[in-house]
């Protein structure tokens, strides 16, 4: 099993050690580079990377690729934003540092809440 914060350890953003754990335990290739803009809030402290990087993961694993094509993703969001949203209160970085959550216990819980979801 990879650990995710292992990578955050290594210097990637939550977003970007996310992306690069699924893969690793998914033997899917997501560049990590789409996940670098995500990293703290979008850099803004605006929507948590660790949830951006889960979702991205998400959607390579139950997205589609044509528009006529049922969107799977759907549900699995949903389920996943609601457990962030139920512990939390929010999705939001700047709030979460506020309320005393570390990067690294959002990072872990958001990627057990995405390999929870898709199992």
């Amino acid at each position: 099993m990879t650990d995710v914060l292992e990578y955050r350890k290594q210097g990637y953003n939550c977003a970007e050690s996310v992306i690069k754990a699924f893969n690793e335990e998914n033997n899917f290739n997501i560049p990590i580079s789409i996940a670098s803009s995500f990293g703290t809030g979008m850099m803004v402290g605006s929507t948590c990377g660790a949830i951006t990087g889960s979702l991205m993961a998400l959607g390579a694993l139950k997205g589609r690729e044509e528009s006529t094509t049922k969107n799977e993703s759907i549900k699995y969001t949903k389920e996943m934003m609601n457990k962030i949203k139920e512990k939390y209160g929010t999705f939001e970085c700047k709030q979460l540092k506020k309320q005393g959550v570390s990067c690294n216990e959002i990072i872990e819980y958001a990627y057990n809440a995405l390999k929870e979801c898709v199992k």
